[in-house]
């Protein structure tokens, strides 16, 4: 499922991820595992941009040495 995603898709769906991860009700275990699968959101995401030879700022700010 994940491969035919694309790279805005994966952000909203890491976004949904932190939504989740901030509810009062969410468990400590539960948030931690939220937020690593935001972070691995976020990264697949990058890496389907660099794929369709997109580039984001934070991409273009490494780059530069920022």
């Amino acid at each position: 499922m994940l491969d035919t995603l694309n790279a805005a898709e994966l952000r909203r769906w890491a976004m949904q991820c932190a939504v989740e991860a901030d509810d009062e009700s969410c468990a400590a275990e539960e948030r931690t595992r939220l937020l690593t699968m935001r972070e691995s959101l976020l990264a697949l995401a990058e890496n389907a941009d660099w794929l369709a030879g997109r580039h984001s700022a934070l991409t273009l700010r490494a780059a530069v040495g920022e």
